[in-house]
């Protein structure tokens, strides 16, 4: 399903990984990837789903109230990908989390945070060794939760990676399912159906844009290096270069003209009159995990398919 190429990992290396949002748009895909890794995936999620992978265990987990299954058993990593609403800033869910996991036996934990804790707009190169100087509720929450991590698991003696993420692109195998879909397939739906595509945002807004293969490429890496006790490390994660909303619109526009067979126009607000410009630099987990594509057209593909599927199942 997510046309990543897969080589199961050793036995002595498989893990008992446990995914909080396990079933939200970045967890649904990796909890599939790594359990064709050949991992021991349990997932969690806010309401009943069932992922086409039947060695994926799914556990009912609300985030504001984290009564985790006590029979849940021994876990060797955590990955935490949570939703963050807008406003919600509190971490005491991160503490009680985490306090409960390490009775389990928890060695690692992964948090998939955002680049938007750097602050908003983004303005030249943005490496880890920058103040985090977030500006709305969004980058706030997850700003909060880094911090928390980061005491517990000195305390606890855990390996916490902070993995902060630029806008990830990519299929999503419970896309039919969502009340809200991610923007590349908020697009590609306008441009298969309406035939057009119409953005909110100024056509020269900037974007840095991550490949799901490659997220899940690094994620690998990642799992795969020696752990150690105490370590608290951030890590950027993102695309090569920052585009821009309207050339990925093109990109987009471009791959439905193929389908078409006739050109699909973008509508757009009135752009502004300076350019924001930045690198989000991401030298550290590309030293880490070794270089990988990031093949966004491929990705468009997919997504593509996740809307075309969802179409004809309509029909």
């Amino acid at each position: 399903m997510n046309g990543d190429v897969l080589i199961e990992v050793d036995p002595q290396d498989r893990q008992r990984i446990l995914i909080i949002g396990g079933t939200g748009h970045v967890g649904a895909a990796l909890s599939l990837h790594l359990a064709e890794r050949g991992h021991q995936v349990t997932v969690t999620g806010r309401r009943p789903v069932l992922l086409s992978d039947p060695r994926i265990r799914t556990v009912l987990l609300d985030l504001a109230q984290p009564d985790l299954d006590k029979g849940i058993g021994p876990q060797d990593t955590v990955i935490l990908s949570p939703w963050v609403a807008t406003g919600a800033t509190s971490s005491n869910w991160v503490t009680e989390l985490i306090n409960h996991m390490a009775d389990l036996r928890m060695r690692s934990v992964i948090y998939f945070s955002s680049m938007w804790v750097y602050g908003k707009p983004l303005r030249g190169n943005i490496s880890e060794l920058m103040e985090a100087r977030p500006a709305d509720a969004y980058g706030i929450g997850h700003r909060a939760n880094e911090q928390v991590l980061a005491a517990e698991g000195s305390r606890l003696g855990l390996d916490i990676t902070l993995l902060r993420m630029s806008n990830l692109v990519g299929a999503d195998p419970l896309y039919s399912e969502r009340l809200k879909v991610s923007f590349t397939h908020e697009m590609a739906a306008m441009a298969i159906q309406d035939c057009r595509i119409v953005l909110r945002s100024a056509p020269s807004t900037p974007r840095n844009l991550l490949a799901r293969s490659r997220l899940h490429h690094d994620i690998d890496a990642i799992l795969h290096r020696v752990e150690s006790p105490g370590r608290i490390e951030i890590l950027n994660a993102g695309g090569d270069q920052t585009t821009t909303v309207g050339a990925f619109a093109r990109r987009i526009a471009n791959a439905a003209t193929e389908y078409h067979g006739h050109a699909i126009p973008i509508e757009h607000p009135e752009d502004q009159e300076d350019k924001v410009d930045f690198v989000l630099e991401s030298e550290k987990v590309r030293s880490l995990a070794g270089p990988y594509p990031n093949d966004l057209d491929r990705e468009i593909s997919m997504v593509f398919d996740d809307v075309l599927s969802t179409i004809t199942g309509e029909q």
